[in-house]
């Protein structure tokens, strides 16, 4: 297939008038190929424009100093890169450099993987193996909009950053002229609606969009998050639909059991949260401990025994690999254990952590507190006197901190070591009235 005259123009623009850059991230050598014999070659470019890197961290830094120095960026991205989803990298793509415009070259074309790359901000998709003609008109398509339609959004889209919602709305129903029930028209309206204050009448505008295109993620996303904070049934239900169209959105599905926690519908949170996990394995091992943690996180108050679950699943998946960054990982377990009253398992918790770090002070008043939850109070004690042989200012943490201790020498009958930390949350806080209340019952002897 022979490139569009119009396709090979807008690419020269880019690449000489613009002086912008192609930043390629791809270990296909057959694609680089491919892609160094259009630019060069085909299109005839004279201009130093194409860098290719089989690392996501420096194909970041380069699309980075690109537009640090006002150099447009295209990003042609394979989906796989040595057989890992390249997902985590184009979502730290759109979300630092927004305006980089992304190219996904992928062999997977089922309508879920789609989907969830359009989700993400993807500006087109690339099905290999490809032509060079296919090529030239999908790198045009992604850095300039093709047809008048596109340019009037585009134009749209940039006046509603600056608040035009007047000239949005006319440009909206120019659209609706030429395109009956336009579906971006109808968005863009709603958008403009909402900026005024005109909620209901956003709302009407959305639900249009979406009759109008059913699968159409957009208005989905526009009415979701209309609901959001304000109607969690209809927010719920239009997340859901969602779901079904593009099952893949791992941050979704967790929203999506944030919503059945806030329900008290724990089974229904599970089934979502163990979707969740089960996407976020197909990405990457980092993404999973973020997404679990995410989860654990969100439950810890409603449901301290599902947030244990998760915490401790997010330690299995470690295995011997335990490292002093999973330290809070480990004090959230243990705080999840003693909300429940499993004081002796969250003290084996702590034993393990201690295994991996000896002498962390966080683990071992932890573990204090934990032998105060089972009344074994010289136990505790034990653990804090650790604690401030390491860090004799550890107690100065804040006026709880000292509170603590002060509560567990109080208990074995050592009052004069109580008053110290009394004392000094006082100083911390002159305030906090446990201390007040502990420190006069020392003084009246009982």
């Amino acid at each position: 297939m022979l490139p569009s005259p119009k396709f090979d123009q807008d690419l020269r623009e880019f690449l000489e008038t613009q002086h912008g850059y192609l930043v390629m991230l791809s270990d296909d050598p057959l694609f680089v190929r491919t892609l160094r014999t259009t630019v060069l070659k085909t299109l005839g470019i004279k201009a130093d424009c194409l860098e290719i890197y089989q690392d996501s961290g420096q194909a970041l830094r380069g699309v980075r100093d690109h537009l640090g120095n006002k150099s447009p960026v295209l990003v042609l991205a394979d989906r796989l890169l040595r057989g890992m989803p390249t997902l985590e990298f184009l979502r730290s793509l759109k979300g630092a450099f927004g305006e980089a415009k992304i190219l996904v070259m992928t062999q997977e074309t089922s309508k879920e993987s789609l989907s969830q790359l359009y989700e993400l901000g993807v500006d087109s998709v690339l099905t290999k193996p490809v032509s060079v003609g296919t090529l030239i008109e999908k790198m045009a398509g992604a850095i300039k909009p093709q047809g008048k339609i596109s340019q009037l959004v585009q134009e749209a889209k940039r006046l509603l950053e600056l608040g035009e919602t007047a000239k949005v709305k006319q440009i909206s129903l120019a659209i609706l002229k030429v395109k009956e029930k336009s579906p971006v028209a109808l968005m863009l309206m709603g958008d403009a609606l909402l900026i005024e204050g005109k909620r209901d009448e956003a709302i009407k505008a959305y639900e249009v969009a979406h009759q109008g295109a059913t699968l159409y993620l957009e208005p989905l996303k526009k009415l979701a998050g209309v609901h959001q904070g304000e109607d969690d049934d209809n927010y719920l239900h239009y997340l859901k639909k969602l779901d079904v169209i593009s099952p893949l959105n791992t941050e979704r599905k967790c929203e999506i059991g944030k919503v059945y926690v806030r329900r008290n519908d724990m089974d229904r949170a599970e089934v979502y949260f163990g979707e969740a996990i089960a996407n976020a394995q197909r990405e990457a091992s980092t993404y999973v401990d973020q997404i679990v943690s995410e989860i654990a996180e969100s439950v810890s108050d409603a449901s301290p025994a599902m947030a244990e679950k998760y915490y401790f699943k997010i330690l299995e998946m470690k295995g011997e690999s335990l490292s002093k960054e999973d330290m809070a990982t480990f004090n959230r377990l243990g705080i999840a254990l003693r909300k429940q009253g499993k004081w002796k398992e969250a003290i084996e918790n702590y034993k393990k952590a201690l295994t991996v770090v000896p002498g962390d002070e966080r683990v071992l008043y932890n573990m204090g507190l934990a032998y105060g939850d089972g009344q074994q109070h010289r136990q505790a004690v034990d653990c804090y006197e650790q604690v401030l042989r390491r860090d004799p200012e550890f107690h100065r943490t804040a006026a709880v901190v000292s509170f603590n201790i002060a509560s567990s020498y109080h208990l074995i009958k050592q009052n004069g070591r109580a008053k110290e930390f009394l004392q000094a949350a006082l100083e911390i806080d002159p305030q906090h009235q446990a201390s007040m209340r502990l420190l006069a019952r020392i003084d009246a002897g009982s």
